[in-house]
């Protein structure tokens, strides 16, 4: 049988998808928000599902609104910028990123 370019490239990317190690990451990121009636908090839960925050719980703030994720990726650092990514697509500024400290590995 014949060796083809795609059969090296898909045999190089399955052998790529092995050595990558995933890990879940819990974490929150706080959104400056002033007071929210019922329906605005009903309104940006939609818009942060729909821009795929689907892996975090969302909760009240002295700032606005934390959102506490555990999001699977192949870093900490992955993990966190895919979930400001996902904010600011709904719509949504990050001011910081917290994390307790038993969440972080040495």
């Amino acid at each position: 049988m014949p060796v083809t370019f795609a059969g090296l490239l898909t045999v190089a990317l399955e052998n790529q998808a092995e050595k990558m190690v995933m890990n879940d990451f819990q974490f929150s990121l706080i959104i400056p928000a002033s007071t929210m009636t019922q329906d605005e908090i009903l309104d940006a839960t939609d818009a942060l599902g729909n821009a795929g925050c689907t892996d975090a719980s969302i909760r009240g703030h002295a700032e606005g609104i934390e959102l506490l994720f555990e999001r699977t990726a192949e870093s900490l650092q992955a993990a966190i910028a895919s979930a400001i990514s996902d904010v600011e697509r709904a719509g949504y500024r990050v001011a910081r990123a917290e994390m307790e400290r038993e969440a972080i590995s040495v």
